[in-house]
């Protein structure tokens, strides 16, 4: 078994685990504080895209990470929408980002498509990041869920760069950066009142 194998089984593992936390706090819970919808619809699109993708390249190892995750992506959607988050501007981001990636595949060619891809986590982790410091106190964030997709985004960046693949590396780099900063505030706002609404 190479490095490379072993990253994309962990990052797997950690993909597969990394939504349950988010959900099971809104389902206790219902406070969707500083919690994004735009972040999970859009990742319910991209992962479809990267299913794609990665079979496209015969990327077989990293398949069942991307398509189980555009399972968990609808569970945290729906789970939002008992909360009474907004989600229809959410809802709407996620069919502009599905009508981007088709556009990128027609126009260009799946190596188009990946690049895109590597790209479209800025997007999808954007919002995220964005309500967690728009929230005065951001209660409704999972940090278990957020410490899971900094270690998984590091694991698809070694993979990325131990097999040249530049679209794996830079969604990587963009999940680790993400992941801490939304971890960051959420340590440093820790019992800070009042709370504050969903953000959409």
């Amino acid at each position: 078994m190479t490095l490379a194998d072993l990253a994309v089984i962990l990052a797997t593992v950690l993909a597969w685990w990394s939504l349950i936390p988010q959900i099971r706090k809104l389902l206790r819970t219902s406070d969707a504080s500083g919690v994004s919808g735009t972040w999970p619809a859009i990742g319910l699109v991209s992962n479809a895209g990267w299913t794609a993708y990665l079979l496209s390249q015969q990327l077989w190892a990293a398949v069942p990470s991307t398509s189980v995750m555009v399972f968990f992506y609808a569970v945290v959607l729906r789970t939002l929408r008992k909360t009474d988050a907004p989600l229809r501007a959410a809802v709407g981001r996620g069919v502009m980002s599905f009508v981007a990636l088709l556009a990128a595949y027609l126009l260009g060619s799946w190596g188009v498509l990946g690049l895109v891809l590597g790209w479209a986590y800025v997007p999808q982790l954007a919002p995220a990041v964005w309500a967690a410091y728009r929230t005065p106190d951001p209660t409704g964030i999972s940090t278990g869920t957020w410490a899971l997709i900094g270690f998984e985004a590091a694991l698809w960046t070694i993979y990325g760069g131990l097999l040249g693949d530049t679209p794996v590396v830079v969604f990587g780099a963009v999940g680790v950066v993400a992941a801490g900063l939304i971890l960051a505030r959420v340590w440093a706002t820790v019992g800070l009142r009042p709370r504050a609404a969903p953000i959409a």
